[in-house]
């Protein structure tokens, strides 16, 4: 429906300027409904409109002319900033494809903010912590965490630039939103099973488990493993994401599960030639014998393997991934070898990221143990 159309002697107010039968003028917003009182002086009111609708317009991304003939000196916008972000992202951090994806969704759905169309240095913390908290609850937790992680990186690398001042991030003092991991974990006994039902499969399938929990590394790294990683007794292992650079010994077991790293490889050799541990053996749509299974492969079986087992999962979660393997992994060499060999074996830099994967999210009982002293 098309707006009402003014009065002939209003045609020259500034728009969303309002008069009350009592001559009280006021400003309305027209994205918020809300009233903001002026009073009666004509002058003053007209003056207060004008400035408060150039406020909207740069809100909603809108540049005037004179900010784009002064672009240079003041400085880019959050929108104009982004692209270069991204490509310095790419270019020095030497992400993983998967990684890139999560970049981009964050770099997209920051955009959304209304201040994207602000220069850097205008933004302020009130701004940001207003729209974290409104995609909180119009989004999702995940995504508002995401939202956040993403503009705090984005400021530090303009930081970086030049274009803010130093210790001007208004990312850094607003709250981390709130939020509860919905997956569940997988405790020991279920991994049994599960592997129970991998055997039954293709032969890699129950193998990449294996390795998964007995070097704690993450999906790639476990799909990129080869043959000749294998040196002087060691698995050397450089994380594609981190490029924290790893070197397992092959005589590493877990007595949890009567296994060991040495046997699990050499079971992946087979009749098929291959450079890789994790290889196909027959023929198929999509691979061809000795070729490396893919990381997404990883994921599909264990999701199979996963739901043949009918295992009834916590209630109110979803059921564990194949990136649950690691944080199993981190439990059973903790209780197996203390807190610090699976901090170093995960190639954590912090302690309170292994933490993270320690923590059973009440999945299992905690076990209060007794030293023979006390008994």
């Amino acid at each position: 429906m098309a707006a009402r159309p003014r009065d002939l002697k209003r045609r020259n107010w500034p728009q969303h300027l309002n008069q009350n039968g009592a001559g009280y003028f006021y400003w309305r917003d027209p994205d918020t409904k809300k009233d903001y009182g002026l009073g009666r002086d004509q002058a003053r009111a007209f003056q207060e409109a004008r400035a408060a609708n150039a406020e909207v317009a740069k809100r909603r991304g809108h540049t005037s002319l004179v900010s784009r003939m002064t672009e240079s000196v003041v400085g880019k916008t959050l929108q104009e900033f982004a692209p270069d972000y991204e490509a310095a992202y790419i270019k020095t951090r030497n992400p993983t494809a998967s990684t890139v994806m999560t970049v981009k969704a964050g770099i997209r759905a920051a955009l959304t903010a209304p201040f994207a169309g602000k220069r850097l240095r205008d933004i302020r913390t009130q701004d940001v912590a207003e729209f974290i908290t409104s995609a909180t609850t119009t989004r999702s937790p995940q995504m508002a965490a995401l939202i956040r992680k993403t503009l705090m990186d984005m400021f530090r690398e303009a930081e970086t630039l030049g274009l803010i001042d130093c210790g001007k991030n208004p990312v850094s003092v607003t709250r981390k939103p709130g939020f509860e991991v919905g997956r569940s974990r997988l405790t020991l006994e279920q991994f049994r099973v599960v592997h129970k039902v991998a055997l039954t499969m293709a032969p890699w399938v129950a193998r990449s488990f294996e390795l998964a929990v007995l070097t704690g590394q993450r999906r790639d790294d476990v799909s990129r493993m080869q043959f000749s990683h294998v040196k002087d007794g060691f698995l050397y292992v450089e994380q594609s994401k981190t490029g924290k650079k790893i070197r397992i010994p092959m005589i590493l077991r877990l007595d949890a599960l009567g296994i060991g790293l040495e046997e699990v490889v050499k079971s992946c050799r087979d009749a098929v030639v291959s450079k890789s541990m994790l290889h196909y053996n027959t023929h198929s749509s999509k691979a061809r014998p000795g070729q490396k299974v893919t990381p997404e492969a990883l994921t599909r079986f264990f999701a199979a393997a996963r739901d043949k087992s009918k295992i009834t999962w916590e209630e109110g979660k979803t059921a564990p991934t194949f990136h649950e393997l690691r944080s199993l992994s981190a439990r059973l060499y903790s209780e197996q070898y203390g807190d610090e060999f699976a901090q170093r074996l995960l190639g954590h830099s912090k302690s309170a990221m292994t933490d993270l994967y320690r923590d059973v999210r009440g999945a299992e009982w905690v076990e209060v143990k007794l030293t023979a002293s006390k008994l």
